[in-house]
């Protein structure tokens, strides 16, 4: 019998500092037993891995996980599956957003900080635009339907695949008293890195696929602006720098700095902050 559940992990080197083998013993836990798990390991960026597992899955619905996330108890998969499964028009579902439990002074700071780092957990089905890759589910069929993702976007590709599926006619939801964890940087130093990254990120996007660029809400309520210009990033990401400086958010401010350095950087050498995919780029992949 096909497992109904196909979860799908998207890792570089199938590890994660000891956290892939760590999620996948909590996913056998899960009271839902249906499932298969699917790791992919080197592929890049992750639109690409998520694809290339969809496309090995065998389950009708497609739960795609970070390599970095753990779950926050025995039935995040349960739920997903059964508020999924109890409304035809919820297009993708995902779960609220916590740091670990064992983070240090500089992660609670940096996650009371910055925007998306957290969210809240709803004691209903609830609708909202904050939903990413960190714990998602679609029903694959949709997910085929809507061109799978996109995998030439190295940053991203959250907002992408949620305005598709919206453009489909679905909604975007948040499953009730389901959640997990996600680790921020432990130093200044892996904190700027990847700010840094993502601003490269980012200009790659604008550089090549403009009309990509969509405006991400900071809250699961605040909706989101697609296909944005350049002029309104720009002024933007100003009016972010300055609230950071108003608000006293000493560590906010620096990554945005860091942010617009990757940006400018990656406008310039024509880079996309992600060894790999530039790697792959070259050898004509």
């Amino acid at each position: 019998m096909a497992p109904k559940v196909s979860v799908i992990i998207p890792s570089l080197d199938g590890y994660r500092d000891g956290n892939v083998p760590r999620l996948i013993s909590q996913l056998k836990n899960q009271t839902f037993k249906d499932l298969e798990i699917i790791v992919i390991k080197e592929v890049r960026p992750n639109g690409k891995a998520r694809n290339a597992g969809a496309k090995k899955a065998i389950g009708e619905i497609l739960i795609s996980i970070d390599d970095d996330v753990t779950l926050g108890h025995e039935k995040v998969i349960e739920n997903l599956v059964r508020y999924l499964e109890s409304d035809d028009t919820i297009g993708l579902l995902g779960i609220s957003k916590l740091i670990p439990e064992d983070s240090n002074r500089f992660q609670r700071k940096c996650a009371k900080e910055i925007p998306r780092s957290t969210s809240p957990i709803y004691d209903e089905l609830t609708e909202g635009d904050l939903v990413d890759h960190m714990c998602i589910a679609i029903r694959k069929d949709l997910y085929f339907r809507v061109g799978m993702e996109n995998e030439s976007l190295i940053r991203g590709t959250d907002p992408d695949l949620r305005y598709r599926i919206r453009q489909a006619g679905y909604k975007i939801a948040i499953a009730p008293n389901s959640w997990g964890y996600h680790p921020m940087p432990k130093t200044m130093g892996k904190l700027l890195e990847m700010f840094f990254r993502n601003g490269m990120g980012s200009s790659w996007v604008q550089k090549h696929y403009p009309e990509l660029t969509f405006h991400d809400s900071v809250d699961h309520t605040t909706p989101f602006r697609a296909r944005t210009s350049l002029q309104f990033r720009l002024i933007t990401s100003f009016t972010y720098l300055l609230k950071s400086i108003v608000c006293g958010n000493f560590f906010y401010f620096l990554a945005r700095v860091s942010y617009a350095m990757g940006f400018a950087y990656g406008i310039l050498s024509g880079k996309s902050g992600d060894p790999w995919f530039d790697s792959d780029r070259r050898s004509g992949i």
